[in-house]
């Protein structure tokens, strides 16, 4: 049986994974930033990249007490090296390096995206190539043909914000502490989705493209006209409406996207996955499977690294540890 150790600090969470050849997870730890972010309102790239360095090693220590194993019983090393934040990225890739050259155990670099595309496999064993993926993240909004390992086309992606940016761009409007995303989602379960309309956005060209930009100044504008006492009595009706315009956007894409490719299925994946009316919306409203990571595998993870770079390993073999950093790393 071949270990396979993930290291993922991409952004702002330092997060450690052993998995088995066969998928199985061992351990999988996740330290967050997300305190040590919240007063500033969102992620600064130097709090994050230091806060990585003091707490990898913990993270390291007790993936492999949780999987009972020691360092040396490692077979493989995979950790994202693109795309992030240049000086979290850092962090990780160059203490996978040095583990991989203390133990002499072969190394891969994953990107980031490669990750979370293929995370649905980790628990969907009838997911078939090729599907339509769709990472919905705060860094990403992007529809996927995935044909095989290693083998990605984008059909449609964001002309601005990534969904789940937007949704703390509008958190941030309401008073609503980062990262809205979950907090907006428990308020708009007391809220009317039809409350408010928020269009969707008219893209030029017909090219199949999100753009979240326009709904954000329309709440703004809405908000600002209202007083405190009037914006707090309507948070939840604002909250679920925001987010159906948000998530139905998401669905469109889908629709207009179905009949053009031949998908076996569609597999969301990224932090935005896990809400619970995307994935209700997704369910009732796609006429294929849809496939869904488990939500504790929807957010940045290191399981997932560590899958995606046994795949590519099995295809391409290890890297030499001169392989770089790459804070835009495209598929």
């Amino acid at each position: 049986m071949q270990r396979i150790l993930g290291v993922e600090t991409s952004c702002d969470d330092t997060a450690v994974s052993i998995i088995t050849d066969t998928g199985e997870i061992l351990s999988n730890i996740l330290s967050s930033q997300d305190d040590f972010h919240a007063k500033y309102g969102g992620i600064v790239p130097e709090v994050a990249s230091r806060k990585h360095l003091e707490l990898i090693s913990i993270v390291v220590r007790e993936a492999l007490e949780q999987a009972g194993i020691t360092q040396n019983e490692i077979d493989l090393i995979a950790v994202t090296h693109g795309p992030g934040l240049v000086g979290s990225l850092l962090i990780g890739v160059d203490y996978a390096k040095t583990l991989s050259y203390l133990l002499d155990k072969p190394i891969i670099g994953v990107n980031h995206l490669e990750g979370h595309l293929l995370s649905p496999r980790l628990f969907n064993a009838d997911l078939r190539f090729p599907y339509l993926g769709i990472i919905v993240s705060g860094g990403h909004t992007q529809f996927m043909m995935v044909e095989d390992i290693g083998h990605y086309t984008v059909l449609a992606e964001t002309l601005d914000d990534a969904c789940g940016e937007a949704l703390d761009k509008f958190g941030k409007i309401l008073g609503i502490p980062y990262p809205a995303g979950p907090k907006i989602e428990q308020i708009a379960l007391a809220g009317n989705p039809n409350a408010y309309t928020f269009s969707m956005p008219k893209i030029r060209d017909k090219t199949i493209a999100l753009s979240f930009s326009g709904m954000k100044t329309a709440v703004s504008l809405l908000v600002q006209k209202m007083d405190p006492e009037e914006k707090e009595k309507n948070k939840a009706d604002l909250c679920a409406s925001f987010q159906e315009a948000v998530m139905k956007q998401i669905l469109h894409i889908i629709q207009q996207l179905k009949p053009l490719y031949p998908f076996s299925g569609i597999a969301f994946s990224g932090g935005v996955s896990a809400n619970q009316r995307l994935r209700d919306l997704a369910i009732h409203q796609s006429l294929r499977q849809v496939y869904f990571p488990s939500r504790i595998l929807s957010t940045d993870n290191a399981a997932m690294i560590a899958y995606a770079g046994y795949q590519e390993y099995l295809l391409h073999g290890p890297m030499s540890l001169d392989f770089p950093v790459i804070s835009r790393l495209e598929l």
